[in-house]
């Protein structure tokens, strides 16, 4: 898995590319959003437009990632998740605690 972060005002874009599954893969995406919480980067907008498989250790990921920025006063949302991802957080009802995008500019401006 690859993860590349840049900048777009106040908002940090996380691109993920791969598996995000138990092991070394969701080690390095969590490693990568604490790495910017604790730098004071909250505003978060993952995205998954090149995700392959997600596992139940990957979707914690993702929602570990929503509860702390919320906690330290910022937001994560979603961009582009794979009809894989749609439906795994439509079956588990996350699809209407993450606020999911799939066009870039519109995600960015909707912090």
């Amino acid at each position: 898995m690859e993860i590349a972060i840049r900048e777009d005002g106040r908002v940090r874009i996380v691109s993920v590319t791969g598996d995000l599954v138990i092991g070394e893969s969701e080690a390095s995406f969590k490693r990568a959003v604490t790495r910017l919480i604790d730098d004071g980067h909250v505003d978060l907008l993952l995205d998954l437009g090149k995700v392959g498989m997600v596992d139940s250790t990957g979707l914690g990921a993702l929602v570990r990632t929503l509860t702390t920025a919320q906690k330290e006063g910022g937001q994560a949302k979603l961009l582009s998740p794979p009809p894989n991802l749609k439906k795994l957080l439509e079956m588990t009802q996350l699809d209407s605690v993450f606020d999911i995008h799939q066009d870039l500019e519109e995600a960015v401006a909707s912090f």
